[in-house]
């Protein structure tokens, strides 16, 4: 994916050896990459709660 902020040009790409996300931004030296992190929780199981489905016993 390419995008632009404040005219500077950059690139969102997988990188498939490294199991990584990295944005590339192109500068006069060369191309810069910065990593992608998710400050998210991890998670194995996906689950939606049921208003009404559970009920709380005093």
């Amino acid at each position: 994916m390419q995008f632009q902020i404040k005219d500077q040009d950059y690139f969102l790409a997988f990188v498939e050896d490294e199991r990584q996300w990295y944005v590339f931004a192109p500068t006069a030296r060369g191309t810069q990459r910065f990593p992608v992190y998710v400050d998210g929780a991890k998670y194995e199981h996906f689950g939606v709660s049921e208003a009404g489905r559970h009920k709380i016993r005093n």
